[in-house]
């Protein structure tokens, strides 16, 4: 008889609290990881695959796993990824991260200097204040802690490697920005008005996308349609694979242990705490991400929308709805 070890990042069907639904805006050194991730694992690079990131973070252990956030996870094992493929070594490691946190205290010290000698500015007067004040996206107002240190030292020490070059990094980082949930309100707000399409769409997700002129990305992407018998939701047991060129970078309660322990367990459960009651005769689908294939929700269109134009009912459809949490509502 095999017994099956369950590592601390596989949560599926385990019990867990209420889900935490408020989120927070990524912080530059978050993005700095991401986009860490999806270049070093694209098919022009190919060092290191998703699987063997998330082997990595398995192996941090259970304990060091629930200390720490997210990327604080991936900029660990990423490092360590790095160091075990000769990538770069461990003193160069070690002098980058001395670097940065020297220059990240010079900065501190530079800005805040800055702020001492500014006029004070008062507000009695008429004009907007969208445009800061200018500043390094890295040059926190609090002292750097050692994730952020590694962010900035990998990206660099990747750089001087030509793993890829500044320009790219930077437009990887322009790019995750652009990516929001319009881009698949779109696709389905087509499916809607065009069956052809529809049809297309739960054929080959990514296809479907570059007919609009969109760019899903190399990992497969499957379309489940809501339909009257059968509400579909996505989760991700392991991580959080998420169809983020379609929808943007995913919530931080897609990636909590709650949402990923309690959605396979008790899915109509959890879609209550998200305001959707799905009727006793409605079966409910859970669809769980991988590394290989990713899925997105086709909701239903709501009744009362039969005059809109498709880029009205595309303004209907929100991120929830295509995760499956929550149906589209009523104009």
């Amino acid at each position: 008889m095999i017994n099956h070890i369950r590592r601390p990042h596989d949560l599926g069907g385990l019990s867990d609290g209420a889900i935490e639904k408020n989120g927070h805006d990524f912080a530059y050194w978050e993005k700095q990881i991401d986009s860490i991730m999806r270049l070093v694992s694209d098919k022009e690079r190919g060092v290191l695959t998703v699987d063997e990131l998330r082997r990595n973070v398995e192996e941090l252990g259970p304990d060091v796993y629930k200390s720490l956030s997210y990327y604080e996870r991936w900029i660990l094992a990423l490092s360590d990824i790095f160091l075990q493929k000769g990538v770069f070594s461990v003193d160069e490691m070690g002098q980058k991260m001395s670097d940065v946190e020297r220059n990240w205290t010079s900065d501190r010290a530079l800005k805040k200097e800055h702020s001492s000698l500014e006029p004070i500015h008062h507000h009695d007067h008429d004009h907007d204040h969208e445009a800061p004040h200018p500043h390094q996206p890295d040059v926190e107002d609090s002292d750097a802690t050692r994730y952020q240190v590694m962010a900035k030292a990998v990206t660099e020490l990747l750089i001087e490697k030509a793993i890829f070059s500044a320009d790219t990094f930077r437009q990887q980082l322009e790019k995750m920005d652009a990516k929001k949930p319009a881009d698949g309100a779109r696709m389905i707000a087509r499916a809607w008005v065009d069956q052809a399409y529809k049809e297309r769409m739960l054929a080959d997700v990514n296809d479907a996308a570059a007919e609009l002129g969109l760019d899903a990305g190399s990992i497969p992407i499957r379309a489940v349609e809501n339909t009257p018998s059968v509400h579909n939701v996505i989760v991700c047991t392991l991580c959080s694979c998420y169809p983020r060129m379609l929808i943007g970078l995913p919530p931080d309660w897609y990636k909590s242990h709650a949402y990923r322990s309690r959605t396979v367990r008790e899915p109509r459960v959890v879609l209550k705490e998200f305001g959707t009651i799905i009727p006793d005769d409605v079966e409910v689908r859970v669809h769980d991400s991988t590394a290989d294939c990713r899925y997105m929700v086709i909701p239903m269109r709501s009744t009362g929308t039969e005059g809109l134009s498709e880029e009205a009912l595309a303004d209907l459809i929100t991120r929830d709805c295509m995760i499956g949490v929550t149906v589209v509502k009523t104009p």
